[in-house]
């Protein structure tokens, strides 16, 4: 097996570009599997695609309402992958693009030998609809390799929208090794697109959405019981977690990442 370089999710699409046209392998059964495990794809929008690394398009995409996020299904096509990055919450990217995507490659590097696709990579981010709002996506995927080599040539994978359940920023990666009996967990990890949301206490979560909610600082210690020097050290270690100015700034940043 080649050596599978520490990519971020840019350089290897960087460096995809650049190899030469891979065959890619049969996928059949793979969509039939792929059909078959994601259920919510029969209530949710959603799309199988199949991305062909080699010169960055879909091989094929089909979406269960001829559309999703509000594009066309053929115009998503035309458009390429490209275009559907461009889409994806700016934070969530970034955190796929150096965090999980490296992680991905390297455990292929760790653990592949032979098959690339008995392993499914699970994860979800945020996305913008053609309206200007949001959507919450996960997306399953595994992914296909050369016969020389296990660097992946392609990728096959189902996006489901769970926007209506789905309300926190919260980001999870799941891999897993799929046969025919079951699926076994190999791992299970969760991100915060900003980080220090996860090292707020719950006491300074309990202030910080009463702020959020118009309170000052009397009113808060009286709903929670506590002293007003408490509410205000409270507030200084949220700022200081933060790395915010001001309270005003911290609420607006927590609103917008989906934490309030």
């Amino acid at each position: 097996m080649k050596e599978i370089r520490q990519f971020s999710y840019n350089d290897f699409l960087h460096f995809s570009s650049k190899r030469k046209s891979v065959q890619i392998p049969e996928t059949n059964d793979l969509v039939r599997d792929f059909n078959h495990h994601a259920l919510l794809n029969n209530l949710y929008p959603s799309a199988i695609y199949l991305i062909d690394y080699t010169d960055n398009t879909y091989s094929s995409l089909d979406t269960n309402n001829n559309s999703f996020l509000g594009y066309s299904t053929r115009f998503l096509i035309n458009a390429g992958p490209s275009f559907f990055y461009s889409l994806w919450n700016p934070e969530d990217f970034k955190i796929y693009n150096g965090q999980i995507f490296p992680e991905q490659m390297e455990f292929l590097k760790d653990n592949v030998r032979d098959d690339c696709s008995e392993f499914t990579f699970t994860t979800n981010y945020r996305i913008k609809n053609k309206d200007g709002s949001w959507s919450s996506v996960i997306q399953r995927a595994c992914y296909l390799c050369g016969a020389d080599d296990c660097i992946p040539v392609a990728s096959l994978g189902s996006l489901t929208d769970i926007t209506h359940f789905k309300n926190d920023s919260k980001i999870i990666h799941i891999i897993e090794r799929m046969s025919d009996q079951h699926v076994i967990v190999l791992k299970n990890k969760s991100y915060f697109p900003h980080e220090y949301y996860s090292t707020l206490s719950k006491r300074e979560v309990d202030v910080l959405k009463l702020v959020c909610n118009g309170l000052c600082s009397k009113e808060i210690a009286d709903r929670l019981n506590i002293s007003i020097h408490t509410i205000n050290h409270h507030r200084r270690n949220m700022l200081d977690k933060s790395n915010c100015k001001n309270l005003s700034e911290l609420v607006n940043r927590a609103v917008k990442s989906g934490m309030l």
